[in-house]
């Protein structure tokens, strides 16, 4: 189905990739402007940091879905079109963060920060997911990109003793403990929140 879909277009036409294109230029640009300048650990890992809210911003919008509606009564299930709104999420982000990765080459602490990047990448999509379901499916990426944002601002502002964007030393590994965390229960909610809210009630008849 997802193959027939591509050939005839829809999958293309139904998702909007214009934030998409727009974390990727903006991404870029930062990159572009800032890359030169960096010259240690510290710097690469501020400056891919960025690039990961950036990509993750962008993304979220793919949750939305101005068919839902529409959509509700066909037998494909719920979780399957979310699933694959969120692979291509997925693949948004990754595609320009290895590109990232090989332009600034932070060494030993790409892995540490790819783990950020997944860990922001669940968060927004588990966020949007939720506000697809409880609130609009129409307005999900317009307001989980501010929740995005809005977390790593909070994220950056918390004390050393518990710093999420720790600089590489002695705080770096605890620091990625919590973001394995992140990513866990996030995707646990994003798991949930999937979920067809119909399920259970064709289970009980």
């Amino acid at each position: 189905m997802l193959r027939e879909l591509a050939a005839a277009g829809v999958l293309w036409r139904a998702i909007s990739w214009h934030p998409v294109l727009a974390g990727w230029a903006i991404g870029a640009a930062v990159l572009g402007w800032k890359a030169d300048d960096v010259h240690d650990a510290a710097g690469a890992a501020t400056l891919l940091r960025i690039v990961a809210v950036l990509l993750v911003t962008g993304v979220v919008g793919l949750l939305d879905d101005d068919a839902a509606n529409v959509l509700a009564p066909i037998p494909v299930p719920l979780a399957w079109r979310a699933g694959v709104r969120c692979g291509l999420a997925g693949v948004a982000v990754a595609a320009p963060w290895a590109a990232a990765l090989l332009w600034v080459r932070p060494g030993h602490s790409a892995v540490a920060l790819t783990l950020e990047c997944a860990a922001l990448t669940a968060f927004g999509l588990a966020v949007a997911s939720g506000i697809a379901r409880w609130w609009s499916p129409r307005d999900a990426g317009l307001a989980a990109g501010p929740a995005v944002l809005g977390a790593a601002a909070f994220a950056a502002l918390l004390p050393p003793r518990w710093a999420m964007f720790a600089p590489p030393g002695a705080g770096w590994p605890t620091a990625h403990v919590r973001w394995a965390v992140v990513l866990a229960v996030a995707l646990v909610v994003l798991a949930l929140t999937v979920r067809d809210p119909a399920r259970r009630a064709i289970r009980i008849r």
